[in-house]
């Protein structure tokens, strides 16, 4: 028996997993980037038959809304949002407190991000970027706590949600913890929503730190990109993304896969939200893209770290670098140890108390997945998937071969080896292909490439990820680039078509944008080949 759980007219998408409470399947929706409106259903487990739906986000004013909770929300929102969904979505982070009764969703970014778009008389714009508690007996909300007010960023609160208790201040308090893609690490109070604690657990520059009393982000002058670009840090990958935090309640701490990734931020005069070809574009030309471009100039590196978190203390307790961005969740056991995967190709095992690594093995790939652990005739696995992919995987990779999906599982004593991983074969950089080679449409190809291709084929001249960064394609791309763009002659690879959105004249400043860049990596002292 299957179950159509979203509306097809529009673009969602569905990226994390359902979870069972008390008889009813619960389950939520992505495509926030796309333009589509947030909810959370539930459906009777044994029947199917939808018990009960909460929109995360209110619909057009002149209609009822659908929930005590959207008559406070409406109130937040101005202009015409509901034309673009408005966003919300709740695509991953769920938890479920049965002593309580209270059901934990995470809800995501505003659509388009752009909040002078979405709502341009300015608000709060409730309940995007929220953690939202429910009773999962009838879905009707109890509290919630938004972390980021109006977010114009793709600051979303979907990251996981971790329920413990923890002494406070010489009390015994019933929190939820979580490290969402703002930068901010919050302690919130789980049986009413009362911010308890936060600080920033990465660099931060678009706040200067949170009201200590209420928790709402103390914003700073210029962030919110309304007339110039803006340099952010964290960028919209977040400063922990999807990747699986945990906690060990002996050591006290929680485990994050931090990212370190900055983006430029700028306003989209242009912009125009389009139903049709919403899907084909991230951030459906909200002013992320503008900061696309600004990568693409400005190249900063992205880096990635496991901290090591002390929520109590609310300060680092210990940090490990690692050799790239977006590594795999965590997992920490009673033995007081921490595994991680990472993007380039290690399994390894930390001591939780002090970040010692105590062993490793190569994965042949990039790991993104958490590991799992289980216990079998009294003998402790260690299980994790292997495979690169995902958002950035799309574009950038940190391992010199890759050797597919796999599942691998380690235990003490085991003897099995890894098949071989080949390496994979060396690129040349594009040569001799002509293009009208002039400022303007070098500059116009730039915004154009940082609009529409960026976000899968990466910055020109990096390694590439699973799709190939096009400063290393043949001549016979870049001949027929018109083709690939535009008539889709890559469609069953995945290419989309951009007809209707690119001109065969825009491709070709596109592909005079590309041979520039390359001619200038190629002055470069040295150039790695691929």
């Amino acid at each position: 028996m299957g179950k159509l759980t979203i509306d097809r007219k529009w673009p969602y998408t569905i990226t994390g997993a359902p979870r069972v409470v008390k008889g009813k399947v619960i389950i939520g929706n992505g495509g926030g980037e796309y333009g589509v409106r947030g909810y959370l259903t539930a459906y009777d487990a044994e029947t199917g038959e939808q018990a009960w739906r909460f929109y995360t986000v209110p619909g057009d004013p002149s209609q009822p809304q659908e929930g005590k909770h959207l008559e406070k929300a409406v109130k937040t929102w101005s202009g015409q949002w509901w034309k673009a969904g408005g966003g919300g979505t709740c695509w991953d982070a769920m938890a479920y407190d049965p002593e309580l009764n209270l059901f934990y969703v995470g809800t995501g970014n505003g659509s388009p991000w752009n909040r002078r778009h979405r709502s341009p008389e300015g608000g709060d714009n409730l309940y995007l970027s929220s953690i939202v508690a429910l009773n999962p007996d009838n879905g009707e909300m109890q509290w919630y706590f938004q972390t980021t007010p109006g977010d114009t960023w793709d600051f979303t609160a979907t990251q996981h949600l971790i329920l413990a208790d923890l002494e406070i201040g010489g009390k015994k308090r019933k929190v939820i913890m979580q490290a969402p893609k703002n930068g901010f690490f919050y302690v919130i109070d789980r049986t009413n929503g009362a911010f308890i604690s936060g600080k920033n657990y990465v660099e931060v520059n678009w706040a200067k730190g949170l009201d200590p009393k209420t928790g709402k982000p103390q914003e700073v002058a210029g962030a919110d990109y309304a007339k110039e670009v803006f340099m952010m840090t964290p960028g919209p990958m977040g400063g922990h993304n999807w990747h699986p935090m945990s906690f060990n309640p002996q050591t006290g701490l929680v485990y994050i896969p931090a990212l370190g990734i900055k983006a430029l931020y700028g306003p989209d005069p242009e912009w125009q939200y389009n139903n049709v070809n919403a899907g084909i574009g991230v951030g459906i030309g909200t002013g992320w893209n503008l900061g696309a471009f600004g990568q693409v100039l400005t190249n900063p590196v992205p880096t990635g770290h496991l901290l090591a978190w002390d929520p109590v203390r609310q300060k680092e307790a210990w940090s490990v670098p690692l050799n790239g961005t977006w590594n795999g969740g965590t997992l920490t056991t009673a033995g007081n140890l921490v595994f991680q995967g990472t993007a380039d190709g290690r399994f390894i095992a930390y001591d939780a108390r002090n970040g010692q690594k105590l062993w490793e093995s190569p994965t042949g790939t990039g790991v993104i997945a958490a590991p799992v652990t289980y216990e079998v005739d009294g003998a402790q696995y260690v299980t994790i998937m292997a495979g690169w992919g995902g958002a950035m995987g799309m574009y950038i990779r940190y391992t010199p071969g890759e050797g597919g999906g796999r599942i691998l599982t380690f235990k003490i004593g085991a003897k099995g080896k890894l098949p071989e991983i080949a390496a994979l074969p060396k690129k040349e950089l594009i040569a001799d292909v002509a293009a009208e080679m002039s400022p303007e449409n070098i500059q116009t190809g730039g915004m154009l490439y940082a609009k529409n291709c960026i976000v899968c084929h990466g910055n020109v001249g990096d390694i590439g990820g699973v799709i190939p960064n096009l400063a290393w394609s043949s001549k016979n791309v870049y001949e027929n680039m018109h083709q690939y763009v535009i008539e889709g002659a890559l469609a069953k690879k995945g290419m989309p078509n951009f007809k209707g959105r690119l001109t065969r004249e825009e491709v070709e400043k596109i592909k005079a944008y590309l041979i520039y860049s390359v001619e200038e990596i190629k002055k470069k002292p040295a150039v790695a080949l691929k």
